[in-house]
């Protein structure tokens, strides 16, 4: 049995979602005006136009900032314009 098959049977036995098992960001937005990041792990860069996280997500926006910060997530609100995934 592969690796990656391996860990679609443990996530389909323990009814895990993939994002926690890979350490993959969870994105929920709420239109343009708010974006919720679940498994993220640091701010690289902050600013008012852009928030760069350092699971290689960047958002690009107006008035943009860090409205809460939990140990499950980030909220980042403002006017969001763009959302880029860096490889």
């Amino acid at each position: 049995m592969e690796k990656g098959e391996l860990k679609g049977k443990i996530l389909k036995a323990l009814e895990m979602p993939a994002e926690l098992l890979n350490n993959c960001p969870r994105m929920t937005s709420v239109g343009n005006e708010s974006v919720f990041i679940e498994n993220y792990k640091a701010i690289i860069e902050y600013d008012k136009n852009v928030i760069r996280i350092s699971n290689n997500i960047s958002i690009f926006g107006e008035n943009l900032n860090v409205a809460e910060i939990t140990t499950d997530g980030i909220l980042i609100s403002g006017k969001i314009k763009a959302i880029e995934f860096e490889s």
